[in-house]
């Protein structure tokens, strides 16, 4: 479920390196973000055309140069592929860039079963593993591919040998951004968050990079450490006049959620505004999962494109609109940029293990836990796999796991116990570990979880013929009416269960970053920026009259 997940921070985003390089972070500060021309499909038609007539590498090349275009890039990828298997010549960079595209047309290798057509294997990396060592193994020194290469060893649960990987590319490197806050970020990913927010604190670029100041604000509070640039980066945010807003998305949305956490709603809210306007991917995902926490709609341009981008933040939206496609297809896509996270896997076993296939979630809850084997989330959703599947002492275990690393897990486990109760058909035992839970969530002042529990107990109780299942069912349906929650309702929209409920999504009263203002008068429609007032229209009309 989505809340278990660990609370978001605006740490670094750990991407395959060929995505970071696209992105506003890999560019000089010195400079603004440049404009992209616009896509000209007549123009790509024209390159291809003189390459296929000359087969000339410089032709390939100017093919090649139209893959910055996402409307585009299917048609370059194809030409790429066209280009290989008829042996024509081509550069390293050009080898290199066609094996990038086509690694992005197949990055989710997984294996699938033909009776069902779903997928029945994670994890197999190897090979953009047997790529990246044919890289390394030609260019040693390549302290990109190194970064890439330590994130599937990382993946794999090799962590020594990814820290060495980083620990090279920091040699190599120690002052180029990218490798700097990958390797805090994999630190946090280590659980040594403490290491990575010394890297960026001690380092004397820090002070004068957005992108860094932003990177220590947000591992300081990662490791439970007071941010030694926190104030200046409020003034560096107030004062500047120098840098883009793209440069400046991370350090206003950090700053956005410090001011969040001391109760200053108002200035949390204007750094927000300010972080939005030309979000990255990192920035737009942490917007989406506090958007209700901000109370400001996230309907902008800037921000409707940077979440067309992010398949964390398409996750993640997809889950309050109750769209389950959505959340399962763009979750494999998040588990490809991030293979070593567990947040894009316990997404997708909820999800599986609200329609009902414990297997499938089974399967990916192994390979998240293969990657980092204590993780909260994924070793309660596979106590509860398990519980599923009937496969009583091996969910035993699990629960005696979770007790001994997680005591504020209680409430979870004590539901699973109830549900183990059930498989057994001791339905008064069952009953009571499940009221216990709920119980536990409301003493937390979490009652929206209590009816998420409840709705579980429900369906469990219609799959099991509890005797008293009416009753059950009744209760559930209070719950839902008094404290529903976005996991209850996705929870109820994937079961179908006529029992219970239709569900609808929640409406939520929201600000705007800005408003339209149209004057009659003038014919002229203007951009206010400015967080508006709760419920604002998205436009404006002048009153004819006004002086």
């Amino acid at each position: 479920m989505k809340a278990n997940l660990p609370a978001r921070r605006l740490i670094p985003k750990w991407r395959p390196v060929a995505t970071t390089l696209k992105t506003a972070e890999a560019l000089s500060i010195e400079k603004r973000v440049s404009e992209l021309l616009p896509a000209d499909p007549e123009e790509l038609g024209k390159a291809i055309s003189l390459w296929r007539e000359t087969q000339a590498p410089g032709a390939l090349g100017e093919v090649l140069s139209f893959s910055v275009h996402p409307e585009l890039v299917d048609i370059v990828r194809d030409v790429g592929r066209e280009a290989v298997r008829s042996g024509a010549p081509l550069g390293l960079i050009q080898q290199s860039l066609i094996n990038d595209l086509w690694r992005g047309d197949q990055a989710i290798e997984l294996v699938t079963d033909p009776t069902t057509d779903r997928v029945v294997g994670t994890h197999p990396f190897q090979t953009q593993i047997n790529r990246l060592r044919s890289l390394l193994r030609s260019n040693p020194s390549n302290p990109l591919a190194l970064l890439d290469y330590a994130q599937l060893q990382a993946a794999l649960g090799k962590t020594r040998a990814a820290e060495r990987s980083i620990l090279t590319a920091l040699s190599l490197a120690p002052n180029n951004r990218t490798v700097l806050r990958t390797a805090a970020r994999y630190y946090v990913h280590a659980d040594n968050a403490g290491l990575g927010h010394h890297l960026i604190r001690k380092h004397r670029r820090t002070a004068d990079d957005p992108w860094l100041l932003a990177s220590e604000i947000a591992l300081a509070d990662a490791a439970n450490v007071d941010s030694v640039f926190l104030a200046k980066g409020k003034r560096f945010l107030l004062e500047q006049k120098k840098f883009s807003s793209a440069h400046v998305t991370e350090l206003a949305g950090v700053i956005a959620y410090q001011e969040l956490r001391s109760g200053n709603l108002k200035k949390a809210r204007e750094s927000q505004r300010k972080a939005l306007l030309s979000p990255n991917d990192n920035v737009v995902a942490h917007a989406v999962d506090f958007e209700n926490n901000f109370g400001i709609k996230l309907d902008s341009p800037e921000v409707l494109n940077a979440i067309s981008r992010s398949s964390e933040a398409l996750v993640l939206r997809a889950w309050v609109e109750m769209e389950p496609e959505v959340v399962e297809s763009q979750s494999l896509v998040w588990h490809d940029q991030e293979p070593f996270s567990s947040r894009p896997i316990q997404m997708l076993s909820t999800l599986l293990l609200f329609r009902g296939d414990s297997s499938q979630a089974m399967r990916w809850l192994k390979a998240g836990l293969l990657t980092d084997p204590k993780d909260r989330g994924l070793l309660i959703n596979l106590a509860f796999a398990q519980a599923c599947q009937s496969k009583l002492s091996e969910a035993g275990a699990t629960i005696r796991r979770l007790r001994s690393l997680y005591p504020d897990a209680e409430p979870f486990v004590r539901a699973t116990e109830g549900l183990i109760e059930y498989a057994r058909g001791n339905f008064d035992l069952g009953d009571q570990f499940y009221d216990g839970a709920m119980e536990i969530f409301k003493k937390r002042n979490t009652p929206e979880v209590a009816t998420y529990c409840r709705v579980n107990q429900a369906l469990m109780a219609i799959e099991r013929t509890h005797p008293k299942v009416m009753e059950i069912v009744e209760k559930a349906n209070q719950a839902i009416r008094e404290r529903p929650s976005f996991d209850s309702l996705m929870l109820l929209k994937t079961s179908m269960r006529k029992e219970l409920p239709p569900v609808r999504p929640l409406e939520l009263e929201q600000r705007r970053l800005s408003q339209w203002v149209f004057d009659p008068s003038a014919n002229t429609l203007t951009n206010v920026p400015g967080v508006t007032a709760i419920g604002a229209k998205a436009i404006v009309v002048l009153d004819k009259g006004r002086t």
